[in-house]
């Protein structure tokens, strides 16, 4: 049986507070990700994203190939108790290569671990 709640007064500001409680990229975080991913795939090195969300976390997935596992995770923690914690970035492994609290250090950070390949 599903649960059903029983509003009570203005229903308008029952849903602009569940609006509120949203948790997930601004538009500018996103329009920052897209565009530096962007840049990435036209040099060729990425080929595929994922977007995923829950309560504590909003992720952004980098692939180099659709059936791979993500080479990168961009992650905004929604609870956090540290404001350093706000922005990890995790490898393909899963381990934690980089904590900031902004999104712009993360980015430059991703822009510095390009690889480069030399022919000798």
């Amino acid at each position: 049986m599903r649960k059903t709640k029983t509003l009570h007064g203005n229903a308008y500001l029952y849903e602009a507070k569940l609006k509120a409680e949203e948790k997930f990229f601004s538009k500018q975080e996103l329009n920052k990700i897209l565009s530096f991913y962007g840049m990435r795939v036209a040099s060729g090195e990425w080929r595929d994203y994922a977007i995923d969300r829950d309560e504590e976390k909003s992720s952004f997935s980098i692939y180099r190939h659709t059936s791979e596992m993500p080479l990168y995770k961009i992650i905004k923690s929604h609870k956090i108790k540290k404001p350093d914690d706000k922005w990890r970035v995790l490898s393909m492994s899963g381990h934690e290569i980089k904590r900031n609290r902004s999104l712009d250090s993360i980015l430059e950070f991703l822009n510095r671990k390009r690889l480069l390949l030399i022919k000798k």
